[in-house]
């Protein structure tokens, strides 16, 4: 009976870790522009795509899109959001954004493409999953290069009014080399939306100025990422705790796993978003 019992507690581990990978790599938002979503547009009202990873589609982290929709009710709001995608992936499916028309477009990315200049095996783990290229090298000029040509399909292919977002902090030690590399990315992001006469959202300086003003000492490092991850997903799905209480938990104020976001930081982005479509109307 022992023996039983021990098959079935690691096939529902082996499940469990499936169904993890899945939630992290797979899933899709329910309101992801596919064609099935593009055709219950209601050509009468404007529409806002949400374009980027993790921290935009919403199921590992603090759902903000979800709270524009809910803000703004005349507005239908689409989540191009997909977990683990950089500024390559993004271009892979840019034309499902660019088949919505839409008025609005937020665009928030880069957190992984500064995450896979970390370590080489951060690098494999995107290259495994479809995310960069085998013969891709990803750093700086890579990133810039991929923004560039996505700035571009969208200017040249839709109408919309666009807006780019600065890098989420990356852990909150905000010395960290990881840290420093968001810092220099997100500035390259400021000078093209200068440059492309777009609107430009400062969602990583409202969070450095609350860290700033909130000191505190840290728990975990950036190196533990991964483990707080796993942690966070386990603690929310299966055990019904929030992200807020999980941040708190592992001793953060804005990220509950060094790179989602929580109520407050995802509040952050909602108000500029919002700010950004209202002012635009």
């Amino acid at each position: 009976m022992l023996w039983v019992l021990l098959i079935g507690f690691l096939i529902l581990l082996v499940l469990t870790y499936i169904w993890i990978w899945k939630k992290i790599t797979r899933d899709r938002p329910d309101s992801y522009p596919t064609l099935q979503n593009r055709q219950k547009l209601d050509a009468s009202k404007k529409t806002l795509v949400c374009f980027g990873d993790s921290i935009t589609h919403g199921n590992v982290s603090y759902n903000w899109v979800s709270d524009v929709g809910k803000l703004l009710h005349e507005l239908q709001v689409l989540n191009a959001g997909i977990n683990s995608d950089l500024t390559f992936s993004l271009l892979k499916r840019i034309d499902d954004v660019i088949a919505c028309q839409p008025d609005f477009i937020t665009i928030l990315i880069g957190t992984n493409d500064v995450n896979a200049t970390m370590k080489k095996d951060l690098e494999d783990s995107y290259k495994q999953t479809g995310r960069i290229p085998e013969n891709i090298k990803p750093d700086f000029e890579s990133f810039k290069k991929n923004y560039q040509e996505i700035i571009l399909r969208l200017k040249q292919n839709t109408h919309a009014r666009i807006a780019l977002l600065s890098l989420p902090i990356i852990g909150e030690d905000l010395n960290h080399e990881v840290n420093k590399k968001a810092d220099k990315y997100s500035e390259f992001i400021k000078e093209l939306a200068h440059t492309q006469q777009l609107t430009y959202l400062p969602l990583r300086e409202k969070q450095k100025a609350y860290l700033l003003a909130h000191v505190k000492p840290l728990k975990y490092t950036f190196e533990e990422t991964y483990k707080l991850l796993i942690l966070s997903i386990i603690n929310h799905f299966f055990l019904g705790k929030d992200w807020d209480y999980i941040t708190q938990k592992h001793g953060y104020q804005l990220t509950p796993d060094n790179i989602h976001l929580n109520s407050i930081s995802g509040g952050m982005v909602r108000e500029l978003v919002k700010n950004f479509i209202t002012t635009a109307y």
